[in-house]
């Protein structure tokens, strides 16, 4: 049987998205730079233009007996944020307009964000991170 692994896309406009990314280990283990974000599919800009990147402007996180690395999809993906073990927390960048753009990230970044755990391997390890990310076009 497959870990159980969802991503639910809570809102997306012209400015913003918000999205929620669950993962519950079964039997398969770690995800390894797996796309959570794909920028090119989100909603365009009012002057019909396509996303390019986006800014992390929040997070929260619950995490269970893993790690996780929030990466900017590069030639060699870049950690954006690093989560730890056995953690909850919420963090709020709005003040000084969100993190860099995934777009600026390493050497021919795509602007998509990927996902990568590491320690998995019994039941209950678990992650549920929200993040609410500003576009770029």
């Amino acid at each position: 049987m497959a870990d159980i692994v969802t991503s639910t896309t809570i809102a997306d406009n012209t400015r913003e998205a918000v999205f929620a990314f669950q993962y519950q280990y079964v039997d398969t283990g770690n995800e390894s730079a797996v796309l959570k974000i794909d920028v090119s599919g989100l909603a365009k800009s009012s002057n019909g233009s396509t996303c390019v990147g986006v800014r992390i402007l929040e997070c929260w996180w619950v995490i269970s007996a893993m790690t996780v690395e929030i990466l900017a999809d590069a030639s060699a993906d870049v950690i954006i944020l690093h989560l730890t073990e056995g953690q909850s927390g919420y963090q709020d960048f709005t003040k000084f307009g969100g993190l860099p753009s995934s777009k600026t990230y390493g050497t021919s970044p795509t602007g998509d964000v990927k996902f990568t755990t590491t320690g998995t391997g019994a039941a209950g390890d678990a992650y549920q991170i929200i993040l609410r990310v500003a576009k770029e076009y």
